[in-house]
């Protein structure tokens, strides 16, 4: 396969036609997400936006990529992911010892729904058309990890009664790979056919199962190869579940659930699937039926904050590095991330110029701030550090002013002034400059990691957009090193975020309100941020409803008589399914306990915020919902400037 000009647009798994490119691709640290702890047992349900990696993770136990991490294991961009993947027991210096199959849900099984019939036969036509695929992709996966051909080899599989469960009408075991293929073969046909026919087929010629016995077929005693097992675990691994209707989704997971089936069993689907009261609570839920629920995005904010951003970082670098038309070997290195340089020097001198002279006239003649001034006014530093260093200082008179003791006119000791310059003063500061002057804030690989908001989608695309203009710049100098300035990191980020808010309507369901409601909350939290005093250093980016309010969301007999509300928790449901907020639950604050609901890090750059966490406002349902049918009105009084 010829290496694609920019591999960042390489985004979807399934777009990757190459194994040995996939694996270049894929960064080992994704494997961070899995628990350590019985990986291939039980039942694991891999949840996240769109984007979130839940594809690209199955994909890696399938066989042909396991094939070709083994053969390639020596190399460097395999031999971390080999050492992880063996430490998992999926493979060792003889091969993989997994079989996984992988079966999507986006083919045809939710028409099924459409076909008039009642309930009873539309799940039996479910089971039916999924145990023939199942055991058909068991069966090109067995070959196909063995380096046979399928379906030519199909006789050299033995298929032996399982002791648990019989098996179903029409096949009889023992018997060859190629009888069982037959089955199923006609078993697809069967209902396939009732699914393209015109007319109404006859209910009496109806095929279908109960349930998922085709499970029975995936275990290491029931198939064999020349007469030794294929290997010694396998794994299902259903990825699309979304794609099915609401209904055949709910039956399929109760039914893997009740089966308990000793085979290993993994579910990738996106949270729009969940209902709104579903997508409300913690997404997360565990217990004996379930080893697991992986909420993919989640997971990675509870990680370090660090872990994230060496693991989109280390897949840039290797798509960088696989990159037809240029030779980058650390796409990190390319994005510029300090501003000390000589262009923005002016800039900084102007500011620092401007803001002391405000901060002067501020202070006036009180005695309260002359010590305060004084200190600033020695102070060393690049123009940058002053410019900072005096627009933190007039958050901290701001403050100051507004204090109901500002009447006493004694001075402030430099010590008070060390006390309360702290990091988040002066990250606030930081951003009221960048806003003022139009100086570039972000900018910088960790800048760009945090931006991604914890979706391996998301970070591709905004890395994609700026490795598009790296390559721009190489081929027009080659001469030149490859970098990006802040300007342009910022500039290009700016478009790209102006872009995902304009998309809403287009891609997310109930996607108008969707964008409406968030336009409110940014506007909200624009306003907050540019308070003088900078009350939530360094910025607010997300609001918080109580645990009791979520509650409330979730009840139907509330709901029920309360329409505003209803529509409230589907708009919330829907932006959250999407990433465009990331919720928290049960974060204490003020002896009580919150739903947070901080805002995606890239729309935080539309709206000029902070990318920190932690950072929000409190609100009450009603006010939610009226900034829902009227969207947020600036108080007239407290100032502040809007976009």
């Amino acid at each position: 396969m010829k290496e694609p000009r920019n591999p960042f647009r390489l985004r979807a798994s399934e777009h990757i036609e190459s194994d040995t490119t996939f694996l270049h691709l894929f960064g080992p640290g994704m494997l961070d997400l899995l628990p350590k702890e019985r990986l291939l047992e039980n039942i694991r349900i891999l949840r996240s936006a769109p984007g979130g990696g839940k594809t690209s993770l199955m994909r890696l136990f399938t066989p042909s990529v396991l094939l070709a991490l083994h053969a390639y294991r020596t190399r460097n961009e395999c031999r971390e992911l080999y050492q992880r993947m063996q430490e998992l027991g999926v493979i060792d210096e003889s091969g993989p010892r997994l079989l996984g199959v992988m079966l999507s849900c986006a083919r045809n099984y939710a028409a099924l729904t459409d076909m008039g019939f009642d309930q009873g036969r539309q799940e039996r036509l479910l089971f039916g058309l999924l145990n023939a695929r199942i055991v058909l992709a068991t069966l090109r996966g067995a070959l196909a990890l063995k380096g046979h051909a399928y379906p030519g080899d199909l006789y050299r599989l033995s298929i032996v009664p399982s002791p648990v469960a019989e098996p179903p009408h029409g096949v009889l075991l023992p018997c060859s790979g190629k009888e069982i293929y037959d089955w199923a073969m006609r078993l697809e046909t069967m209902v396939c056919e009732a699914l393209d026919s015109f007319g109404s087929p006859r209910v009496e010629s109806l095929p279908g199962h109960d349930t998922l016995m085709g499970l029975m077929f995936m275990r290491p005693e029931s198939i064999t190869l020349d007469g030794s097992p294929v290997a010694e675990r396998m794994l299902l691994l259903l990825d699309d579940v979304n794609k099915l209707s609401n209904l055949q989704r709910k039956l399929l997971l109760q039914t893997v659930i009740d089966l308990r089936s000793p085979t290993g069993i993994w579910i990738a689907e996106r949270f729009e699937a969940l209902s709104a009261d579903e997508m409300l609570s913690s997404g997360a839920t565990e217990g004996r039926d379930y080893e697991s629920v992986i909420p993919l995005e989640q997971v990675r904010r509870r990680g370090k904050k660090k872990q994230f951003e060496k693991l989109v970082l280390n897949i840039a670098d290797r798509r960088a590095r696989s990159a037809a038309d240029v030779e980058i070997n650390s796409f990190g290195s390319c994005l510029q991330d300090s501003l000390d340089g000589t262009e923005w020097q002016q800039t900084f001198v102007h500011a620092f110029e401007v803001v002391r002279d405000r901060v002067i006239t501020l202070a006036g003649t009180q005695t309260r701030f002359q010590e305060w001034v004084a200190e600033r006014q020695v102070m060393d530093g690049t123009p940058r550090e002053q410019a900072i260093a005096w627009r933190a200082l007039e958050i901290l008179i701001e403050r100051e002013k507004r204090n109901s003791q500002q009447e006493l006119d004694f001075a402030l000791s430099v010590d008070e002034l060390e006390d309360k310059d702290d990091s988040a003063v002066n990250t606030a500061a930081e951003i009221f400059l960048a806003y003022e002057f139009g100086i570039p804030y972000y900018f910088g690989p960790s800048k760009l990691a945090a931006i991604a908001s914890s979706n391996i989608e998301q970070f591709l695309s905004l890395a994609g957009d700026e490795f598009e203009e790296l390559i721009s710049s190489v081929l027009i100098n080659k001469n030149k090193p490859a970098a990006l300035t802040p300007e342009r990191q910022q500039a290009i980020l700016k478009k790209a975020a102006q872009s995902r808010l304009d998309d809403i309507p287009r891609r997310v369901r109930y996607g108008r309100e969707v964008r409406d409601f968030i336009e409110s909350i940014g506007m909200f939290s624009r306003w907050m941020t540019d308070q003088p005093t900078a009350p939530n250093d360094p910025g607010v980016n997300g609001i918080a409803i109580s645990m009791a309010d979520r509650e409330r969301l979730t009840d139907h007999n509330y709901l029920k008589m309360r329409p505003d509300k209803e529509k409230l928790a589907r708009i919330l449901a829907s932006a959250i399914a999407h990433n465009l907020l990331e919720p928290v639950l049960n974060y204490k604050c003020k002896g009580e306990m919150w739903m947070v609901l901080n805002l995606n890090r890239l729309l935080c750059v539309h709206f000029h915020l902070p990318l920190n966490y932690g950072k929000f406002k409190e609100q009450t349902l009603d006010t939610l919902c009226n900034w829902m049918e009227q969207g947020f009105n600036r108080p007239k009084k407290g100032m502040g400037s809007l976009l």
